[in-house]
């Protein structure tokens, strides 16, 4: 929940450069908690290299399907041109259907190519930073640590 909250607040501020997270504890447990800083920039780098593994099988993905799309668009021009030649008004729809069903074909590739990518690589811009977020851990002001008896 912690790092949503990090990741929610960070993506709001548009990239501002002096953004500096601050932990506070209980003065008694701030020996305890120097090793949180390195905590949260090892989560970030794992998130950061789990984006890259996901961008580099998105454009894998993209371009296989952009290569088996290629071929079942050439493979459907060609039935259109030389199967169906006739002028039968059957001819004309079935070669018509499947110039329209190759190009369809190619909606998947062209949209992973040109545009499933920009999320994720504005994720792992955003995971990049996170890991060099300065992180200060602080004691309670004394006036919030006593009881309110």
């Amino acid at each position: 929940d912690a790092a949503q909250y990090l990741t929610s607040a960070m993506r709001e501020l548009h990239g501002h450069q002096a953004v500096k997270l601050v932990i506070w504890l209980p003065p008694g447990e701030i020996a305890a908690g120097h090793g949180i800083a390195d905590s949260i920039h090892h989560y970030f780098h794992y998130l950061d290299i789990s984006c890259r593994q996901k961008l580099r099988d998105t454009l894998q993905r993209g371009r296989s399907s952009l290569v088996i799309g290629l071929l079942f668009l050439f493979l459907c021009m060609l039935l259109s041109q030389w199967v169906f030649t006739g002028e039968h008004l059957l001819d004309r729809v079935l070669g018509e259907g499947f110039l329209i069903i190759g190009w369809v074909a190619m909606w998947r590739p062209l949209d992973l190519l040109l545009y499933a990518w920009w999320p994720q690589l504005a994720e792992l811009r955003l995971y990049r930073r996170m890991q060099e977020l300065p992180v200060e851990i602080r004691a309670y002001p004394p006036h919030q640590t006593g009881s309110t008896a």
